[in-house]
């Protein structure tokens, strides 16, 4: 019984007396282990920060500029005005020989642009339709010979390009804000006995209204002739020896 016990107890005391020395050399293995753990994973990293700096980052390439990077055909975004690259002018009425939208019949001439707005009768005798736009025309000898008989009607004259008011650079029409370079301010009927019925309207239409709104409701020349004439104008014989009639027949 009692070596039984005995060897019971003896058998209880070895793990007691073993654990101590199993523990430690456990400990001393991880005490070992850390600092190696710790110098690996320095020296990867040393090495990866080496390679990218040499080889740059796999996933991201630097972005370069091709050789002709300021072709149009390769510059995919608007360039920016500058001084050498003037900002980008808006179309501006007039447009064309005539259109509805604007109103007014024009025609291109000598670096400009002669505008008058006509009444249906003046349209008429121009051969304009009123109820469509009409294009220009596409020799600059047809243009001319508009240009002259536009002119008979009291047109004015706007130089090309327009001088555009100080904090203006754009406007629909181009002559609600420039002013004409050659300005004339004379109503005319040709009546069909010949000769010219003139309308001085240099000082304004104030004097003369309402009666000058019977120049939009006459449906011939003639009864334009005798608008104008009620309204004080002059009647000249010889288109050519007409004083005021030299501005629409000059250069």
């Amino acid at each position: 019984m009692d070596s039984f016990l005995d060897e019971k107890s003896t058998q209880a005391e070895m793990p007691a007396l073993l654990t101590p020395d199993a523990k430690s050399g456990k400990s001393s293995r991880t005490r070992t282990s850390k600092p190696l753990l710790t110098i690996l994973t320095l020296l990867s990293l040393a090495a990866a920060a080496f390679y990218f700096c040499r080889n740059g980052i796999p996933f991201y390439q630097t972005p370069t500029l091709s050789s002709s990077w300021n072709d149009d055909s390769e510059w995919p975004i608007p360039k920016i005005p500058g001084p050498e690259l003037p900002a980008p002018v808006e179309p501006f009425e007039p447009l064309k020989r005539y259109s509805l939208h604007y109103g007014k019949v024009a025609c291109w001439q000598n670096g400009g642009v002669w505008i008058k707005e006509l009444t249906p009768v003046e349209m008429s005798s121009l051969a304009i339709d009123r109820f469509r736009d009409t294009a220009r025309a596409l020799e600059q000898a047809d243009e001319d010979a508009f240009c002259t008989r536009l002119r008979m009607h009291g047109a004015s004259f706007w130089q090309l390009p327009p001088q555009w008011p100080e904090h203006v650079n754009w406007c629909e029409a181009m002559d609600d804000c420039v002013k004409p370079t050659k300005k004339v301010s004379l109503e005319v009927g040709f009546p069909a006995s010949g000769g010219v019925w003139m309308l001085d309207t240099s000082q304004g239409w104030d004097g003369l209204y309402p009666q000058s709104l019977g120049l939009r409701n006459t449906l011939t020349m003639d009864e334009r002739c005798e608008v104008i004439k009620d309204l004080g104008g002059r009647f000249c014989e010889d288109i050519q020896v007409c004083p005021e009639m030299a501005a629409l027949l000059g250069p």
